[in-house]
């Protein structure tokens, strides 16, 4: 019984077994035009440690940050990237901080996908640092950790209709 259960093991997809996918965010300073846009989501705010009183800063002087996820596309391949947007004053001069890009192809091959780089769809945020997404059907989780790293696993509690092919002769 014990050699069956580990022969079922070694043969099942590698999208279950990966461990977690942790890679550097790569600092982006292409052009802000996107080729074509897919779809872009903005996380909740988080307010900023100020120095001072914030009735002394000038009111561009940013007070609270955000994130953005944006999907896009060029051809056929998608690429996924996430910017830092902070605001002044009552969201006075929103401006875009940071961009860095996800390293999709690292991340599909890690997990054994293959074939072109698309089937990305986000699900949602799930705090101001981490979202949930799809992958060519498979639920993921994701999270931007503050030394500018991702880290993403299987999102194992999502409720959605992605199940794994069954091997053949299994029940």
């Amino acid at each position: 019984m014990k050699s069956i259960a580990l022969f079922l093991l070694l043969l099942a997809p590698s999208t279950l077994l990966a461990k977690a996918f942790v890679a550097p965010l790569a600092e982006t300073t292409d052009n802000l035009n996107y080729p074509s846009i897919e779809f872009m989501s903005v996380s909740e705010g988080l307010d900023l440690p100020l120095a001072s009183d914030p009735e002394s800063l000038p009111p561009e002087a940013p007070q609270a940050k955000t994130m953005r996820v944006v999907v896009y596309r060029s051809e056929i391949y998608q690429s996924l990237v996430v910017e830092t947007l902070t605001t002044g004053m009552e969201g006075c001069c929103s401006k875009v901080a940071r961009r860095q890009s996800i390293d999709l192809e690292g991340f599909a091959a890690h997990f054994g996908f293959r074939g072109e780089i698309s089937g990305f769809s986000f699900s949602g945020w799930s705090s101001h640092n981490s979202f949930r997404f799809t992958y060519q059907g498979a639920p993921f989780h994701a999270t931007l950790q503050s030394d500018d790293r991702i880290h993403i696993e299987r999102d194992m509690s999502a409720n959605n209709s992605f199940k794994p092919t069954p091997l053949r002769g299994a029940a």
